[in-house]
């Protein structure tokens, strides 16, 4: 019964040598790469996080940016707009003030020419008129 206990004993020890062998040499190694896996899949996941939310940020920022833009050249361009309008009517009242100065002086020159005419056609009626005088009277 002796001889039992001490394979018994044997078999114990070899088991327990076995299990810190193992703990040593597999298991502990195995537990370190593990963790040193679940460090790296953990600070992996938190700088996509960080990463994501600097992009949402960065996004939001470039879209502030374009409504200010919008704004702003929705802005200058009603500016340049009221500005050319008020030149177009500033071009309109210099082309009608330069229309109507051109048709007074268009009549002045009718007016002056009808005088010269009607000066002209007297002096010719009065000329004919004495020229038919004179054949009557011969």
């Amino acid at each position: 019964m002796l001889s039992a206990d001490i394979g018994l004993f044997v078999i114990l020890i070899i088991v327990w040598v076995l299990v810190i062998v193992l703990t040593k040499v597999f298991f502990n190694p195995v537990r370190r790469v593990m963790q040193n896996r679940d460090q790296g899949i953990h600070s992996d996941r938190e700088a996509g996080e960080k990463a994501v939310a600097e992009y949402e940020h960065t996004i939001q920022k470039i879209d502030e940016e374009i409504k200010k833009t919008r704004a702003s050249a929705f802005a200058i361009r009603e500016k340049y707009k009221q500005e050319a309008l008020k030149e177009k009517e500033q071009m309109l009242k210099s082309v009608y003030q330069e229309c109507r100065d051109q048709v007074k002086q268009a009549s002045k020159e009718l007016e002056e020419q009808l005088q010269h005419l009607k000066a002209d056609l007297q002096a010719e009626s009065d000329h004919l008129a004495e020229k038919i005088k004179q054949r009557l009277m011969h």
